[in-house]
């Protein structure tokens, strides 16, 4: 039995991840939640996903992202059209 696309994408996301054009991780993503890494003291944000969508709920906000990519590049863009793009950190 092969795999999803949805998982397909989103095994893709797992890994650190730095803005693109700067070597400092920001965050790391695992099967169910994103790390901010570069902030003390590092706290589990749970995420859902469904689709291409990453659905994050933290402070009393929900940020819904499109996830694709461009080559290696991660490419998150919210319900309210901001784009951000991150390149994995090996």
């Amino acid at each position: 039995m092969g795999s999803s696309p949805q998982q397909s994408l989103q095994s893709r996301l797992f890994g650190f991840w730095a803005p693109s054009g700067y070597e400092v991780t920001v965050f790391k993503i695992d099967k169910d939640s994103l790390y901010y890494v570069d902030e003390y003291p590092i706290v589990a944000v749970p995420y859902q996903f469904a689709g291409d969508s990453m659905t994050i709920v933290g402070d009393g906000d929900t940020i819904v992202q499109h996830i694709s990519f461009r080559k290696d590049t991660l490419v998150m863009k919210n319900q309210w059209g901001d784009v951000s793009c991150f390149v994995p950190v090996k």
